[in-house]
């Protein structure tokens, strides 16, 4: 179940610029796409994110498993529209995509560019199957063929990433990241990003649901995971804790008359954390292309 999110081809894909205002805790990153290397990234990123929605996928066609006589193999792949992840995800409406694109890129970002100059961020897990709202719009269109226009956002931390102390199995370090995705620019998501990752939670509200992920595997990584999670959660290890703040944006335009859309000298005026924040801003032509094609979703 370990997604590998790393790649050198990000390297060639994405140009940083970053600056830094130590007296704020502030960091401020800015990836611009270079177009000629559009095509060469497509195959790692929809890797990336069919193993990010593969537990998805698991989890509902376990609960039919499970239920039927113990004997009884089930051959997903025949049973077409009645298998309980037929049409995941790439069925969904865009805006929900988008916003799994967002998710998941800013977890390609936690493990790739080094977010406050850590380099070892780990983003243990997804937790895309407690988004119910899109089982029961898939749900919906199999039985009906009535497609919703979009889907409620998934409730809790959009992306989480530690630094894990492999020796003492102890989570050392924590990264809340929240992550938005358009195809053009709105400054409203910048706000409303900066205003969200200002919460309190020492602790992310998320832990629960991943260690129910976790849980349902037997690998060594899972274990792992699962006992440094839990004892983060029950705050077993809480001396030393530091959380970190990110705000992930991805957007389709970028500025004409200055160098970003966000504020690469100061924090934003909505964030009230008092943490360190990294505010990322991810220039990519043709936003919503690009979530077509890495999710291979055909024309409604």
């Amino acid at each position: 179940m370990e997604i590998d999110l790393r790649s050198d081809y990000l390297k060639s894909w994405l140009s940083p610029a970053r600056k830094e205002n130590k007296d704020l805790k502030y960091r401020h990153l800015k990836l611009s796409e270079m177009k000629s290397s559009r095509e060469d990234i497509i195959p790692y990123l929809q890797q990336v994110i069919n193993e990010a929605h593969e537990d998805y996928k698991r989890c509902k066609r376990a609960v039919l498993s499970d239920s039927l006589d113990p004997g009884v193999n089930i051959d997903f792949d025949e049973l077409g529209d009645l298998d309980p992840a037929y049409g995941y995800p790439n069925f969904l409406d865009m805006n929900t995509l988008k916003g799994y694109f967002g998710e998941i890129f800013s977890g390609i970002i936690a493990e790739n560019f080094s977010p406050f100059n850590i380099n070892n961020w780990k983003v243990p897990v997804f937790s895309f199957r407690h988004h119910e709202t899109a089982f029961d719009q898939l749900e919906t269109y199999k039985r009906t063929g009535n497609k919703k226009k979009a889907t409620i956002g998934r409730p809790g931390d959009d992306c989480l990433a530690f630094v894990l102390n492999e020796e003492s199995n102890k989570i050392e370090k924590m990264l809340f990241i929240e992550a938005k995705c358009t195809d053009d620019h709105k400054s409203d998501l910048i706000n409303k990003a900066h205003s969200q990752i200002s919460d309190k939670n020492p602790v992310p509200v998320e832990l629960i649901r991943l260690l129910e992920i976790l849980r349902d595997y037997d690998s060594d990584y899972a274990k792992k995971w699962s006992i440094a999670l839990s004892n983060l959660y029950l705050k077993k290890n809480e001396e030393g804790q530091v959380r970190f703040d990110l705000v992930s944006y991805v957007c389709g335009r970028s500025p004409i008359r200055k160098q970003s859309w966000m504020d690469s000298h100061k924090p934003h005026e909505l964030y009230k954390g008092k943490r360190d924040l990294e505010s990322v801003e991810i220039h990519v032509s043709n936003v919503d292309q690009l979530v077509k094609k890495v999710y291979q979703k055909e024309e409604d």
